[in-house]
């Protein structure tokens, strides 16, 4: 067990003085789709294909609670569930290959290339989809919902996994509005979502409006223009206009409580009925209703020639993580920088989660610290880590370096060895490893971060994916 570092990693810098005015070519941005996800909270561990990552979703939801393990059978989809002492608790037959698993509560979702397998009480419930479509996992505060949508656009469909609800978007607007939008053309990632995850937002392509539905309702409401936010009682759109943007905070029944002229938004998210917004050029503004004019409240600091391309609220709401292809920040509700720096080459930044107190900065193999979100302090040093998963406060982390795969803390780093894979459990205490042996075993570390004695999971098939219930 070795001491995180005291000195600041590589690529770290606090201060908040460079600016950037030069805007994107937006002849590239078609119509009103972009890919900025304003509320997006995607899956809560880094999910991919190699030796030693888990293909699921270990944290078991937004708490660190857990007590049950499922594995699950990549070729067959067979599911496995065990207590914490190994011992089985229920099996499920699979129906298929399966990819990727994300799990909410004791709820789980197994997806595969053409179909996913919703499983919880002993039942499971198969959606079709096409081998063309992606699915978002997206997560607010005890809530898990999966976002399917085709590539190139077409109909959108929410999933909620807890309640497996869907809500067909496109079957919604043209059951209200039949000859406008029978053919609506919706891209995935334009979708925005309210903190509760009760209402959804979507952009149509075809008719150059906002398609709003709500979780337990049919209704469907239709604004204009592309959604940039929504809570219970506003809808916020955005109309660009050559190299700006007109901001509309409006309620349900469209009437109009702001409209105001700003930067092009990069994302932000509702404070109540207020909007708080980053543009691209990395301004933060606050819109409030009856507002003439955008408050400008702060600016991240963008590398020149770089642009803001993600904005996603994290710290349970209070800090917005902002990043572009080569830098991140964090920023508080007032707009102050709380953390900033900038990476070498480009870098696909991991999805925090929204309740994380602490953020691993970086992603895909460029990694480089672990920050409190709180005060931007740097907890860990996570250079050349390939993080595979966090806890449920982010604030420990199961990565890879050199091939060694460890768990990370602002108290010491611990290694489990050369594993074929691992997972980590929400209370960032718990691992289930498969070894080189082909064995599957749980192991434990105590206050000490010092290793228990594993428990083998005899039950497990070869390799699995695990997932984490509460």
């Amino acid at each position: 067990m070795s001491d995180a570092p005291t000195t600041p990693p590589k690529n770290t810098s606090t201060s908040d003085t460079s600016r950037s005015s030069t805007p994107p070519n937006y002849a590239a941005r078609r119509m009103l789709v972009t890919t900025v996800a304003i509320m997006a909270i995607v899956a809560f561990a880094v999910i991919a294909y190699t030796v030693v990552r888990s293909d699921g979703d270990s944290t078991g939801g937004g708490g660190g609670d857990w007590d049950e393990i499922a594995l699950v059978d990549r070729t067959s989809g067979d599911v496995v569930v065990v207590d914490g002492d190994g011992e089985v608790v229920s099996t499920a037959e699979g129906l298929g290959r399966v990819a990727e698993v994300h799990s909410v509560g004791d709820r789980m979702a197994l997806i595969g290339t053409d179909q996913i397998v919703l499983d919880g009480n002993g039942e499971q419930t198969a959606i079709p989809i096409d081998r063309t479509d992606t699915v978002t996992p997206i997560r607010t505060p005890g809530t898990l919902h999966l976002i399917i949508g085709d590539a190139n656009g077409g109909d959108v469909i929410i999933v909620d996994v807890a309640t497996g609800e869907q809500l067909d978007v496109g079957a919604l607007a043209a059951q209200a509005e039949p000859q406008i939008f029978a053919n609506a053309l919706m891209f995935a990632e334009t979708v925005r979502w309210s903190a509760d995850a009760k209402a959804f937002a979507v952009a149509d392509a075809s008719s150059f409006q906002t398609i709003v539905v709500r979780s337990g309702s049919t209704d469907v409401a239709f604004f204009g223009s592309q959604p940039v936010a929504l809570s219970d009682d506003r809808v916020v759109t955005s109309q660009t206009i050559g190299g700006q943007a007109d901001i509309e905070l409006l309620d349900y029944q469209r009437d109009s409580k702001a409209r105001v002229p700003t930067p092009i938004p990069a994302g932000g998210l509702m404070i109540d009925d207020d909007l708080l917004m980053v543009s691209i050029d990395g301004g933060v503004y606050r819109v409030t209703g009856g507002a003439t004019e955008a408050e400008r409240i702060g600016r991240v600091a963008v590398p020149a020639g770089g642009t803001v391309a993600d904005v996603k609220p994290t710290s349970n709401g209070d800090r917005l993580v902002v990043t572009g292809p080569a830098f991140q920040a964090v920023i508080d509700l007032e707009g102050r920088t709380i953390f900033t720096t900038t990476f070498t080459t480009p870098v696909d930044t991991a999805t925090p989660h929204p309740e994380w107190s602490c953020l691993p900065v970086g992603g895909d193999d460029a990694y480089h610290s672990l920050v409190a979100l709180s005060t931007g302090d740097q907890l860990a040093d996570l250079s050349g880590v390939d993080v595979l998963g966090t806890s449920a406060d982010g604030c420990t982390v199961l990565g890879e370096r050199a091939r060694i795969v460890e768990v990370i803390t602002a108290d010491g780093t611990v290694s489990l060895g050369r594993v074929r894979g691992a997972a980590l459990g929400p209370d960032g205490r718990t691992v289930v490893r498969s070894t080189m042996t082909g064995t599957t075993e749980v192991v434990r570390l105590d206050d000490d971060l010092e290793l228990g004695e594993p428990v083998e999971l005899t039950a497990s098939p070869l390799n699995p994916i695990v997932a984490f219930l509460d």
